[in-house]
């Protein structure tokens, strides 16, 4: 028979032995559980640390990035500056270069310009005394009344004037004055008067022009802008002088005697009426269109004319009777012109090309002044201004040097005509004794 209790022994007994037999297989491996789970929260701990290093340097790099992007946007902005620099100290250099022949000049100008302002108010009451009065009477009572008596009586009064007053300075400048030579008008002093007279005076012109000097410059001056050329005689005057207002055309009336056809009053009186936009003169029995380009001259070959107060009121009437010393000059171009024709065709040549020379220089000049007094902000960033002076002052420096070299050429032209000059002179002495 099995007993009981030795039935439960050995039932304890396989069950110790089976956990023996477990615990000793399974205690390696609670070990290596141990040992793992310490190695896991070792690394944990390591992952933990190496995790909060990443992400400084994740900071550190996101700051060094910006930096970095900050040190790369201030070299874009240092090399552009660097290059605006560049491009402006080559602007500057060329504008010192440019100006700098200018500048001794423009000092001087300044000077003298401050200097006329003051004597300014005596200089436009002499100037416009002479524009009123002075026209109709010969160079030496004009001279008389302009510097004997007005001048002195302003410097009596204390009224500031040029001591060397000089009316083709103050009311002309050479550019015009080299215009109206090439014309064909004398260079001596009342010829130039007389030219201030004719395209400044507020009236038109009535010239007393025995020598025809006043005709042929006018002719020659207006030329170009369909000059209508007639007289009181011509049957068809009136139409010449109305397509004259209407479209702008200078007219010029010649041979006038002392009798002026008083059908022109309202042009010479410039009546210009104005309705609405429209501003028209009535001639005769019309209403013309009146163009502010229109000009009006009259031309007379009596030496000694006697015209009304009335003229004197509606015109301007100019001495154009020729001086010693002008018909002199003329004289003496008409001999040079038949004993040395290439001689006198290369001094009308040269007369033109200095013409042109010095109105393009002017011009030039005036310019470069207008392109630097408009330019705004920074001088040195506007290239188009810089380019502009380059090229004037290009420009300019070639027009001087044939200037100069039309200078030496003339003077050797002048000591040539001047062989001739006694020729001339007895021949203008000849014609005021006879």
């Amino acid at each position: 028979e099995i007993s009981v209790a030795g039935a439960g022994l050995l039932k304890f007994v396989n069950a110790v032995m089976g956990y023996c037999a477990v615990a000793k297989d399974i205690k390696p491996k609670r070990e290596m559980v141990a040992r793992l789970e310490k190695n896991f929260y070792v690394a944990k701990r390591d992952l933990e640390k190496i995790q909060r290093e990443l992400e400084s340097l994740e900071v550190t790099l996101k700051e060094l990035g910006r930096k970095y992007e900050d040190s790369m946007n201030k070299k874009r902005q240092l090399a552009e500056e660097a290059e605006v620099m560049q491009r402006r100290l080559v602007a500057a250099d060329k504008l010192i270069n440019g100006l700098s022949s200018e500048k001794v000049r423009w000092q001087e100008e300044l000077a003298e310009l401050r200097r006329q302002r003051v004597q300014l108010l005596g200089d436009c009451l002499l100037g416009s005394a002479f524009l009123s009065y002075c026209g109709a009477f010969n160079h030496e009572f004009r001279q008389q009344m302009v510097q004997e008596n007005w001048k002195k009586d302003l410097q009596a009064r204390g009224v500031p004037v040029n001591e060397e007053f000089n009316l083709q300075r103050l009311l002309t400048n050479e550019v015009e004055i080299s215009k109206w030579t090439s014309e064909g008008l004398p260079p001596d002093e009342l010829s130039l008067q007389n030219g201030v007279l004719t395209t400044q005076a507020k009236n038109f012109p009535l010239c007393i022009d025995p020598q025809q000097q006043a005709l042929s410059w006018i002719l020659k001056r207006e030329a170009n802008n369909g000059l209508k050329v007639c007289t009181f005689n011509d049957p068809d005057f009136l139409k010449q002088l109305e397509l004259a207002i209407k479209y702008g055309f200078p007219c010029l009336f010649r041979d006038v005697d002392e009798y002026i056809d008083p059908v022109i009053d309202n042009v010479l009186e410039k009546n210009i009426r104005e309705v609405g936009t429209r501003r028209f003169v009535v001639l005769g029995d019309k209403e013309v269109d009146y163009d502010p380009n229109f000009r009006l001259y009259l031309n007379s070959k009596l030496s000694n004319p006697k015209y009304s107060p009335s003229v004197f009121g509606k015109s301007k009437i100019i001495n154009y009777t020729v001086t010693l010393k002008g018909l002199e000059d003329q004289l003496l171009s008409v001999i040079v012109g038949y004993e040395r024709k290439e001689l006198e065709e290369q001094r009308e040549q040269l007369i033109q090309e200095t013409s042109l020379n010095k109105g393009l220089l002017k011009d030039l000049e005036d310019t470069l002044l207008r392109e630097l007094a408009s330019s705004t902000g920074n001088m040195l960033d506007n290239a188009e201004l810089v380019q502009t002076l380059e090229n004037t002052k290009t420009k300019a420096t070639e027009v001087e040097e044939k200037l100069l070299l039309a200078e030496t050429t003339a003077r050797e032209i002048n000591e040539i005509r001047d062989g001739y000059r006694p020729a001339a002179m007895r021949g203008a002495v000849l014609f005021f004794v006879l």
